[in-house]
């Protein structure tokens, strides 16, 4: 049994799959023509080989109602993989729904060092926006809840994405 599922696993990760031919720029420009069917097509099969960018959008489209049911949960999920992975965009996302607990339990800590780690990519735009949210959240925080959030944006590390075999 166990050689059986290792032979499954090895083809499978030897086998060209719709992932492989997925594409991100193709998938953006149906995104911006509002052919979201067709976006949806490609950001799936990219999210599920890991792509921060894809997982993105996916929690774009979902908490925007662009092409699938809107549903803030499901855009908190593809907003924290994304955010895991390191993508600011994601990261400030991911933030912001904590505030008011959008899709998510509301929790200002969490938004804050997920704001923080936002602000601190460096991407003009983003970064004032992240800042600026988290100081608004600061201000509804005591001091204590400031320092474990920033001690949480200290000791984060992005965790890429992996396949994950069972045994």
């Amino acid at each position: 049994m166990r050689f059986m599922r290792t032979t499954l696993a090895v083809l499978f990760l030897c086998a060209p799959s719709a992932a492989a031919l997925a594409d991100y720029d193709a998938a953006i420009l149906a995104y911006e023509s509002g052919r979201y069917d067709i976006a949806l097509g490609e950001f799936g099969p990219l999210s599920e080989r890991g792509d921060p960018r894809a997982e993105f959008m996916l929690g774009a489209m979902y908490f925007h109602g662009r092409g699938v049911p809107r549903n803030d949960a499901f855009a908190a999920i593809w907003f924290h993989k994304a955010a895991t992975q390191g993508h600011p965009g994601a990261q400030l996302a991911y933030g912001s729904l904590h505030i008011r607990g959008v899709g998510v339990v509301q929790d200002l800590t969490r938004a804050y060092m997920w704001l923080s780690l936002a602000a601190d990519s460096g991407v003009p735009g983003l970064r004032q926006q992240a800042v600026s949210l988290r100081d608004d959240v600061a201000r509804l925080m005591n001091p204590e809840w400031i320092a474990e959030a920033r001690n949480r944006a200290r000791k984060w590390r992005p965790t890429p994405a992996r396949l994950w075999i069972e045994r």
